[in-house]
């Protein structure tokens, strides 16, 4: 086994000199052949996976945050590359690595990891591993990384400080969705909503929870959408959202489904794993056991 630890240099938090540390004692006390690159340049992390694409025996370990996570994962699927990815987390949020329990992580895991066939979220022709969310959340999520633009100290708390920001803003979208779970049919909605996530993963937006019992490897996905509602009753569900206890909200639309579409009046902004675009429209579809994930710790208790 050859083991690959590509290390972004636009990771927003962690020690970089001290993670290089602990791989080389590790790797060369376990006379281990293992190889550490930094991303130098746009596109490099997708340069690194061509490398590597025929390698059926290399682990390829991501020390970032989940915006180079899936950029590594979209080229992975492009090229059809043979070998497995992990995560170090060691960017800002961090959302994907909340689905596990890094608590106990060392260095060590990561030689004989759990390897396991995850499901992804094929979206617009992209690919997404975590969470695909639209509306007032992804305001929020950009106005954190304008924060973080100019104080990149603030970490984590440039989200709570963004929902602050434009709390008083409430926006409302128009569309109209189309969901199938492959058993009961189809579920139509149309209307004026506040925001809406599409789940494979359960965490986004520095922690936010809008899917407390996402599951990567049951081939279905969760889809939540929240009506257009007042200032007061929005206040406390951002906390309900925040814990993953707002599936009973009457203001909510929660259901697992295999694939989808979501026309929208206009464009707006759309988070893909924490890469914000813009479009008009959503065409997704779960893709079963699509990646082969190094797993270096347990997933997180429900």
């Amino acid at each position: 086994m050859k083991y690959v630890f590509l290390l972004s240099s636009k990771a927003g938090a962690g020690s970089f000199s001290e993670l290089e540390h602990s791989i080389v004692k590790c790797y060369s006390s376990n006379n281990l052949k293992y190889t550490i690159i930094k991303t130098e340049h746009k596109n490099h992390a997708s340069e690194i996976v061509q490398k590597y694409c025929d390698c059926s025996d290399v682990l390829l370990y991501v020390c970032s945050g989940d915006g180079t996570l899936n950029e590594v994962i979209n080229k992975m699927k492009e090229i059809n590359a043979k070998f497995s990815v992990g995560l170090i987390p060691s960017g800002t949020a961090n959302d994907f690595s909340k689905n596990f329990d890094y608590s106990n992580f060392k260095i060590e895991n990561t030689i004989k990891p759990f390897i396991d066939d995850i499901d992804l979220i094929k979206v617009n022709g992209k690919y997404c591993v975590n969470v695909l969310s639209f509306g007032f959340d992804t305001v929020i999520l950009n106005s954190a990384y304008n924060l973080l633009k100019k104080n990149p100290k603030l970490r984590a708390n440039a989200y709570p400080l963004a929902v602050f920001q434009n709390i008083f803003k409430i926006p409302k979208y128009k569309l109209e969705s189309s969901t199938s779970n492959g058993e009961n049919g189809d579920v139509n909605l149309k209307g004026y909503y506040l925001l809406g996530a599409i789940c494979n993963g359960g965490f986004y937006g520095g922690g936010f929870n809008p899917s407390p019992y996402a599951n990567f490897t049951d081939g279905v996905l969760e889809i939540c959408l929240a009506e257009t509602m007042p200032l007061y009753k929005i206040i406390p569900l951002i906390f309900k959202y925040k814990k993953g206890a707002h599936l009973s909200h009457p203001l909510i639309h929660f259901q697992k489904l295999t694939k989808g579409s979501i026309k929208f009046e206009k464009e707006l902004m759309v988070n893909v794993d924490g890469e914000i675009f813009t479009t008009d429209y959503l065409d997704f579809e779960v893709v079963p056991k699509a990646l082969r994930f190094a797993r270096v710790c347990d997933y997180r208790k429900k």
